[in-house]
């Protein structure tokens, strides 16, 4: 039980496993004894410095002279990503994903600003080509400030600008459930509304199954209503983490995603296998995943691509 409940917190967790994008346990272990002194580590310092010196700026705009959070630092950790990813359709595709977290301790570490290209964390790790158009969510920076109840409430609540330059404000639900040494369920529900969007919904569940080999297997699903369309959008996909040593693993997914309106209907098949590995620091990553891709709008006709990642990981994210 213990084992499947820190793999929960560690999958739900900001810096989780490759399973949402993030590195996966089996590749997090230091590297070897390496010069710090090559230009990727100086850059990544000096990236994460000058960072932590604009948050600092911003949170001390509340700071109190004898607050009980005095001595505490604001520090931003998050993630940039490049990506080339060339299909049979579309061989300049590109993508340049980024995603900032920056706590405020003088505002009681209850308060954190998000900076990211897209609101849906849980299309972290999709294609460009693959992720949906239908509720404006593809190239749409997002900023917002998240609220907590308590540092380990199951409720959050935001309040920010997005989905083309949209205000809106969110409630979430998120919650876990191990039922055994190897199966679990995580589950979420979010409310919210925008300016012109509207009224919106998503409703989230995945099953979990950790095996003795730590092969870790998950179905995800979700379901994202929109009030002005009236309809669902609906997802689900499998997923399948193989740790191959400590410092590569592989992921086989398989996702279907659709609509319910007019009718319950298909409006793209996926299909990848991705490689991640870490051999040269424990904050750089790469992946390479040869992928097919079925869309309606181009007649479900199979597109063949191959996407090429370098992921960078600063503060305390990797």
């Amino acid at each position: 039980m213990l084992c499947v409940a820190v793999t929960l917190c560690h999958l739900m967790s900001p810096s989780s496993t490759l399973l949402n994008s993030q590195p996966v346990t089996a590749i997090q272990s230091p590297q070897d004894s390496v010069d710090d002194s090559a230009w990727f580590d100086v850059w990544q310092r000096s990236f994460t410095d000058s960072i932590d010196f604009t948050v600092r700026q911003f949170d001390g705009m509340f700071s109190q002279e004898n607050g009980p959070h005095r001595n505490k630092q604001a520090k931003a950790e998050g993630r940039i990503q490049l990506s080339w990813e060339p299909r049979s359709r579309d061989l300049a595709e590109t993508d340049l994903r980024f995603r900032i977290r920056v706590s405020l301790p003088h505002l009681e570490d209850r308060v954190d600003l998000l900076l990211s290209d897209n609101e849906d964390e849980t299309q972290s790790d999709t294609l460009k080509a693959a992720r949906n158009d239908s509720l404006g969510r593809r190239d749409n920076t997002t900023i917002a400030l998240r609220f907590r109840p308590d540092q380990n409430s199951h409720y959050s609540y935001r309040i920010g600008a997005g989905r083309r330059d949209q205000l809106y404000v969110k409630s979430r639900y998120r919650d876990a459930m191990a039922f055994n040494a190897h199966w679990a369920m995580l589950y979420d529900a979010e409310l919210y509304y925008y300016t012109r969007d509207r009224l919106g919904a998503e409703l989230g569940a995945a099953i979990q199954h950790v095996a003795e080999n730590n092969n870790v297997t998950r179905l995800n699903n979700r379901f994202y209503f929109r009030d002005d369309s009236n309809d669902w959008l609906w997802r689900h996909e499998l997923q399948h983490l193989y740790p191959i040593d400590t410092h590569n693993a592989l992921m086989y997914r398989l996702m279907v995603e659709g609509l319910d309106r007019p009718q319950y209907k298909v409006e793209e098949f996926y299909t990848g296998l991705r490689w991640r590995s870490n051999p040269l620091r424990e904050w750089l990553y790469f992946d390479v995943e040869p992928f097919v891709l079925w869309r309606r709008d181009e007649g479900f006709k199979p597109s063949y691509g191959m996407a090429f990642r370098i992921e960078a990981y600063y503060g305390k994210a990797h």
